[in-house]
């Protein structure tokens, strides 16, 4: 997955040389549809009818804007800054406005001896608060809704949901949907000197069944970082992530560190 051809920068470079000195020692979619006649044959799962797609996005954007919704999403996929390929793993736990999310980056493909480095970062009510590696909780300054990591935070009404089309989840008829405005990870959560990030366009596709529950999904960010205290080059930066979604409707507290 690397970039062939395209440098490494500068300062990202040493600013790894200076991190590794002071380190401590899914699911495949698809549709059938089930022919109707008189001889026996394999059957699948029908698709879903128009009438039943509409139900099941009214169904959810009512979960969606409760305020009560709770789950967990587990993920697992990368983040590119320029040349540099990140594996990305951690979970996202929501219920309601509040979450925590806990993401864990793994620099030994790119740099050896580097290791993974584990960023968590909580939001409750309009107070947020991020642990970097090595480091104590910390403020968000100036931390709003803009920050929050929940989902389906810019859905308001079945005009914030877009349909996909029919879809399957371990032989489950679903409904594939987009919903705007997710920002799951953000970029000033990459372990390194990071500043002036920049969020240019996410996009979240999510699997919901005919009662709007949410199964499965994919999230993308692109965006821009400066590393190097504003000195280094400004990249690139990519998200890509297979979601799955679990604990839908258990109680889950979420609280401050």
């Amino acid at each position: 997955m690397r970039h062939a051809g395209i440098a490494r920068p500068a300062a990202l470079t040493a600013l790894v040389v200076g991190l590794i000195a002071c380190a401590p020692a899914g699911s495949s979619a698809g549709s059938s549809f089930a022919a109707a006649s008189a001889t026996p044959r394999p059957t699948a799962t029908a698709a879903p009818t128009p009438a039943a797609h509409a139900a099941a996005i009214e169904r959810f954007v009512a979960l969606a804007t409760g305020g009560e919704l709770a789950y967990r999403i587990s993920y697992r996929g990368d983040a590119r800054a320029s040349a540099d390929v990140l594996p990305l793993t951690g979970t996202l736990d929501v219920s309601g406005a509040d979450f925590a999310s806990s993401m864990t980056y793994d620099f030994s493909e790119e740099y050896q001896g580097l290791g993974s480095f584990k960023v968590q970062v909580r939001g409750v009510g309009d107070e947020g608060w991020i642990k970097r590696p090595g480091k104590l909780w910390a403020d968000i300054k100036g931390y709003g809704p803009h920050h929050s990591a929940v989902p389906f935070k810019a859905v308001e009404d079945v005009r914030d949901v877009t349909y996909l089309g029919p879809d399957t989840v371990d032989g489950e008829a679903v409904h594939r949907i987009s919903v705007p405005g997710a920002v799951l990870i953000h970029p000033n959560t990459i372990p390194f000197d990071i500043v002036k990030e920049k969020v240019d366009s996410t996009e979240l596709e999510v699997t919901i069944d005919g009662d709007g529950l949410p199964h499965t999904g994919t999230w993308s960010l692109r965006g821009q970082a400066r590393v190097g205290g504003g000195v280094g080059q400004l990249q690139r930066v990519l998200y890509e992530l297979d979601l799955v979604f679990s604990k839908v409707g258990d109680d889950i507290t979420i609280e401050r560190p």
